[in-house]
């Protein structure tokens, strides 16, 4: 598997061509504060991409501390391209 980003609060890290396409979108990073397209995650998903929580636990009470999204190499292209073009199917400026 291939690691694409890992978003975590005020310290993502997004593997270049990833941050290249989403620079290249127009969509606001910062709908969420101090996470970098966050609210992107659906998104990866549905091009193929599993997202998948770090954290741990303290009793009942859950912390997350991050979020991995990552693609089997061989998908990394086919990723890439169906992200771009579902981003510009939601992204587009109705007429």
């Amino acid at each position: 598997m291939k690691q694409l980003a890992y978003i975590a609060q005020g310290n993502s890290d997004y593997d270049e061509r990833l941050r290249e396409l989403l620079d290249g979108s127009g969509i606001d990073p910062n709908e969420f504060i101090g996470l970098d397209w966050f609210s992107l995650v659906p998104f990866y998903v549905l091009a193929g991409a599993t997202v998948t929580p770090d954290g741990h636990a303290h009793g009942s009470t859950m912390h997350v501390t991050g979020v991995r999204v990552t693609v089997p190499e061989e998908f990394e292209e086919g990723f890439l391209e169906t992200l771009a073009e579902i981003l510009s199917d939601a992204y587009a400026d109705e007429e």
